[in-house]
């Protein structure tokens, strides 16, 4: 009988067919251990540049916050003569007028000021609040100046509401040009007035008119406050059409604009319903509800934060506002505002008494409030940088001002 042979094959190798067990042949698995490198690489690559971009941000961010500051005691941009330039009121006795005292050398720099303005649709502001941030002690006081109250300068003597105008007009007659640049004249002629008056310096200024009061308000999804009175008004030349009824409510822009600038009512026929018995101080007891109302924006605005609200701020601004901050001031002061408790947000009336056709400033009681609450100065602001022009009167039963004011907190308790 043959045997039958049986002849062997080999089996076609196969890469990294467990040979690696026995150290032979590793290929294989060499291809994916270079793929897992060169993933684990790219991925610790991204990892690291978005740490990096993260410390860079904290970086960018510390040094803003530390060693960017805005400007303060600029100059305004405008030549306005000598509208301002003689020597200022003193009630020595001697009849003559003393210098100015320079402080510029004295500012504090965590004191800075503002002016904020509301325009009507004309040329007049109704809304004049000078305010003074200090970040260092995380305050701020806001100064409501009456629109009625008696100014002098060389070659302007009124009403405060009136001054922007008349800074526009001397704008256009210098030969400048442009909406927005003669607004920024009208608005430095307010800051220069403001210095030369009550002796504080402007460092930055905002100007606003109602069609951006009213989309600010409604960007904030509306304020709540409590309407003090039964509100009613119409004035047809103005477009001014107020109805609103007493209690605690959410305006939006409209109603808020309503509010804002209520003064006096209509005749009224003796309805309950339709009458409205208005301010027994005018614009005095307006101010005190403008300053409820403000109150209640920045309680909605910075308690809690809200991002999204601070954006449609900046946002209205860049669109309806006037003013001479740069976007990283803006930047630079909406954080340093976020540290600010309402508590430590004071609010004062320059105090006076109408002397018809104007408010008349009490000189003593103003000079001292000024530079408890708004002097950004490290000495007083001396008598001889006022012109509060308070000569020949003769004030009975002046009643007892509250140097102090009162803080948004108890506003809107």
């Amino acid at each position: 009988m043959k045997k039958i042979m049986l002849k062997q094959y080999k089996l076609p190798e196969v890469p990294g067919d467990g040979k690696e067990k026995n150290g032979r042949n590793n290929k294989g698995r060499g291809l994916n251990k270079n793929k897992k490198v060169k993933f684990m690489t790219v991925r610790k690559i991204i990892l690291l540049s978005f740490l990096g971009l993260i410390f860079l941000f904290l970086l960018l961010a510390y040094l803003f916050l530390n060693f960017y500051r805005p400007s303060q005691g600029e100059s305004p941009k405008v030549n306005f003569g000598d509208e301002f330039s003689f020597g200022t009121y003193s009630d020595d006795g001697s009849g003559e007028t003393a210098p100015p005292e320079d402080l510029s050398g004295d500012r504090d720099r965590d004191c800075f000021t503002f002016l904020i303005l509301g325009s009507d649709s004309g040329t007049n502001t109704d809304t004049i609040m000078a305010v003074m941030v200090n970040v260092k002690e995380n305050s701020a006081s806001v100064l409501n100046i009456p629109r009625d109250t008696y100014v002098s300068a060389r070659n302007f003597s009124g009403k405060i509401t009136n001054v922007y105008g008349r800074g526009r007009s001397l704008a256009s007659q210098g030969g400048i040009t442009g909406r927005e640049e003669i607004s920024k004249a009208g608005v430095e002629y307010v800051c220069a007035m403001i210095q030369y008056t009550f002796g504080i310096p402007i460092d930055k200024y905002v100007l606003i008119n109602l069609e951006g009061f009213k989309v600010l308000v409604d960007e904030i999804k509306g304020v709540e406050v409590d309407v003090p009175m039964r509100m009613k008004y119409s004035d047809p030349e103005q477009n001014l059409y107020i109805d609103l009824y007493p209690g605690l409510q959410i305006l939006d822009g409209n109603k808020a604009e309503q509010l804002v600038r209520f003064r006096q009512p209509d005749e009224g026929s003796g309805n309950p319903t339709y009458y409205s018995i208005g301010y027994a101080g005018e614009d005095l007891g307006r101010i005190k509800t403008q300053q409820t109302f403000l109150s209640a924006v920045m309680k909605k605005m910075i308690n809690p934060i809200d991002l999204g609200n601070i954006r449609s701020l900046f946002e209205v601004g860049s669109k309806y506002m006037i003013t001479n901050m740069t976007a990283a001031d803006i930047g630079w002061f909406g954080v340093q505002m976020t540290n600010i408790k309402l508590e430590n947000v004071r609010t004062h009336t320059l105090p006076g008494t109408w002397v018809s056709p104007h408010q008349v400033v009490y000189r003593q009681e103003a000079m001292e409030i000024i530079n408890k609450y708004y002097n950004p100065f490290r000495k007083n602001i001396p008598e001889s940088n006022f012109n509060i022009d308070d000569k020949g009167m003769v004030f009975d039963n002046k009643p007892q001002i509250d140097i102090d004011g009162v803080t948004m907190s108890e506003l809107i308790r």
